[in-house]
């Protein structure tokens, strides 16, 4: 198992990539942290040489800002297509080998779209766009189910693994993030059936809270069902910042 910290939550403001951050995750004993890779890609290069002298990840998350539509009208495949090469660049040097795809804001339909269209225009960019360049750049995207209200398009782990199926690539799978599970609603069982294809897990507490994930039942047994499932993969935190040492203590209690 590995353990990592999310930066982006945990800074002010949000999604910076800061070393007194980077060492703090590191100093508290994890083995990665994991930045937004929003962030990096639009670092100049004197600042992202910088960041590579001291840190490596296998994962990183947020893959596309909010400003690069992927299910909308104005959705441009060659767009998409030039940020990957330089999100997946940079992940790469980074040692990056995942990389989650929530990115709620890129991902949502405006009322105009529509559903139908937004979710033809996602896969199209999916199949045209995303695939490919993951291939190209030997990097796993994983699909983030996120919360109702942050996105409206792939809210559950089960909408999720159906899309990763249907497309059937190992350069798409799945994640399964504890957080939006519980604010969705969603039943625990869904990490059962959805099992074979989750390759990435991220928790939080109540309003990204990382000193009330000890009293979180329903977090605490999502992570039980999944050490029981045999999941030996990555898992993060997604957190505000805290006492990151006693809850990477408290997490290895469970998983």
């Amino acid at each position: 198992m590995k353990y990592g910290f999310c930066t982006g939550f945990a800074t002010e403001p949000l999604w910076m990539i800061e070393e007194d951050m980077v060492l703090s995750i590191k100093s508290a004993g994890f083995d990665y942290p994991e930045f937004p890779v929003m962030t990096y890609v639009r670092m100049s290069e004197e600042s992202f040489s910088s960041l590579k002298e001291i840190a490596s990840a296998p994962v990183a998350c947020n893959l596309f800002p909010g400003d690069v539509p992927l299910s909308n009208k104005d959705r441009e495949l060659s767009r998409v297509k030039d940020y990957l090469d330089i999100a997946l660049k940079r992940s790469k040097e980074l040692g990056v080998g995942k990389i989650v795809f929530g990115s709620g804001k890129a991902r949502s339909y405006s009322r105009e779209t529509g559903y139908e269209e937004g979710k033809r225009i996602l896969f199209e960019t999916i199949e045209k766009a995303i695939i490919p360049k993951a291939k190209e750049w030997g990097i796993t995207i994983l699909i983030e189910p996120l919360t109702r209200g942050e996105c409206n398009l792939i809210n559950t782990v089960e909408d999720g693994y159906r899309i990763s199926k249907e497309f059937d690539d190992e350069s798409l799978l799945l994640m399964a993030d504890l957080f939006h599970m519980k604010n969705n609603g969603e039943s625990l069982s869904s990490l059962e059936t959805c099992f074979d294809r989750i390759k990435h897990v991220h928790i939080a507490g109540n309003g990204r809270s990382l000193s009330s994930l000890k009293n979180d039942d329903f977090i605490i047994q999502g992570l039980k069902i999944l050490k029981n499932l045999g999941y030996n993969d990555t898992i993060s935190f997604e957190t505000n910042d805290g006492d990151k040492k006693e809850a990477l203590e408290w997490l290895k209690t469970i998983i």
